[in-house]
């Protein structure tokens, strides 16, 4: 390791203590905890109980979705809850290493143990905790990972990584590490955040709900709803639309609207520019294509998107379209759902694209120009059909039960209309999904539970203020599902 690398690591070792506090703070409030958090707090406690199968943990997402403050977190309460001695604690960015030489993160790590332990990594003879944001900056970081792994069960590693490109899935420690993608905020961790902590206990009764037909407990969840509004101080009645618009990451608490739009269209170039720079084979040229296809569907109704149509568009050969497309998906900036059909098939259909999160599409068509070309009740009802698809796709990512999203494809005619989605939990029945915002015809939901055989069929819509269940039908508002 070059000497500034030794300064930098010595200095995060006597710094960290005193400034972990100012990094969780803002006008002396400390900073809520999203789930995620407490996920792997789950297993920090059970390395420390003796546990150490979990200790190599990876957290890749977007950019400025908080993983450098849940490292922090996890720091804080290594240091205060748990009283480690902060010299068996390290954290360091990856991305400030580079900027003193070479990011290497088994080099850092060995002379961590040497200096501060005297010990090699192999010869380690008591728990430490190594906390790495910006992963993606050492190339090496998978083999890095799996070797300081493999020579010691006295290391605990979380890696984060604004890169999903380079920390979702590699052979050289895919059976190793713990894989805990960080998405977007959804609106119950929103409001987790900026206004109470509060413990979502609605969540799995609205999954149940959805799921089996059943409306019992929609009195309850409605009561429960209400009171996790009423503990809020300053609660802002518009919140809701304001999420949808400009939600999703932690920094909109504390920017107007033009700073949050700002940033966010900072944020998807260096995904661009920079992330999408890391793979082999990305050119200028490629990332215009990037660019050009990411504003397309800020504008584009949901709907099917043909790469033909897309190659098209943009005067692109198909296989650099589809190369584009697969590492935008990478970069968890998007994703697709596929046709509800035969699975030969639906390999031959076109895939329908959306945005993590609504506020990357209402702000990238905002920063070309007006994003409310039409109809405002038309606007966010497809804004509000973008959060019910990343809603049920993340459900998916975060469950060990297989939760998939698909499209409509069952149309004969002209005149017919699909649902907006059909949803399936494990090998049940399918749930055809109508979204809206207004009023909804209930034709192509009830013709969508007569072709798939349903139980019952799902509308999200404000057209009821409260959950409504008509004959084999439950209407759900967008505020409640959204608690899901």
């Amino acid at each position: 390791m070059k000497d500034l690398q030794k300064i930098y690591i010595r200095n995060q070792i006597l710094t960290m203590p005193m400034k972990v506090n100012q990094e969780l703070t803002y006008k002396n409030r400390k900073f809520n905890k999203r789930s995620d958090y407490d996920n792997i707090i789950k297993y920090v406690d059970n390395f420390i109980a003796g546990e150490n199968l979990n200790r190599f943990l990876v957290l890749p997402g977007l950019r400025d979705v908080g993983k450098t403050t849940i490292l922090y977190q996890v720091y804080e309460y290594l240091l205060v809850e748990k009283k480690i001695n902060p010299q068996n604690i390290l954290y360091f960015s990856c991305d400030r290493l580079k900027r003193t030489g070479n990011a290497d993160i088994f080099d850092v790590v060995n002379y961590y143990c040497e200096s501060f332990h005297n010990s090699l990594i192999e010869t380690l003879s008591s728990p430490v905790f190594i906390l790495i944001d910006e992963a993606q900056y050492d190339k090496e970081w998978a083999l890095n990972g799996k070797l300081i792994f493999d020579g010691t069960k006295n290391i605990f590693m979380i890696l984060s990584g604004s890169s999903a490109l380079k920390l979702s899935s590699n052979p050289d420690a895919a059976r190793r590490l713990l894989n805990i993608p960080i998405y977007p905020l959804s609106y119950s961790e929103h409001l987790k955040l900026k206004y109470e902590n509060f413990k979502n206990d609605i969540s799995l009764s609205i999954i149940q709900m959805i799921f089996n037909g059943e409306t019992q407990d929609s009195a309850e969840i409605e009561r429960r709803m209400i009171n996790i509004y009423s503990n809020f101080q300053n609660f802002n009645v518009s919140e809701w639309k304001n999420y949808l618009l400009f939600g999703g990451f932690p920094s909109s608490f504390y920017q107007n609207t033009n700073e949050i739009t700002k940033k966010i269209v900072d944020m998807v170039e260096k995904v661009v520019t920079t992330d999408m720079n890391n793979i082999e084979g990305i050119a200028n040229g490629t990332q215009d294509l990037a660019f050009q296809i990411l504003n397309y569907f800020a504008f584009q109704n949901p709907g099917e998107v043909s790469i033909g149509s897309l190659s098209n568009q943009f005067d692109a050969k198909k296989p650099l379209v589809t190369k584009v497309l697969d590492i935008l998906e990478k970069t968890q900036l998007i994703f697709h759902i596929e046709a509800f059909t035969s699975s030969v098939k639906r390999t031959t259909k076109p895939h329908e694209y959306f945005f993590a999160t609504p506020s990357l599409k209402h702000n990238l068509a905002l920063d070309v120009g007006n994003a409310i070309l039409e109809d405002e009740t038309a606007y966010f009802g497809k804004l509000l059909e973008s959060y019910v698809a990343s809603s049920f796709h993340d459900l998916d990512n975060k469950s060990t039960i297989s939760y998939k999203t698909y499209y409509d494809d069952s149309k004969k005619k002209s005149s017919d209309k699909n649902v907006d989605f059909i949803v399936q939990r494990g090998l049940e029945k399918p749930i055809p999904i109508e979204v809206s915002c207004g009023d909804k015809d209930k034709s192509q939901i009830k013709r969508a539970i007569r072709k798939y055989h349903s139980t019952h069929g799902i509308i999200i819509s404000n057209t009821h203020p409260n959950i409504v269940k008509e004959d084999n039908i439950i209407s759900i508002p967008p505020e409640i599902f959204a608690f899901m």
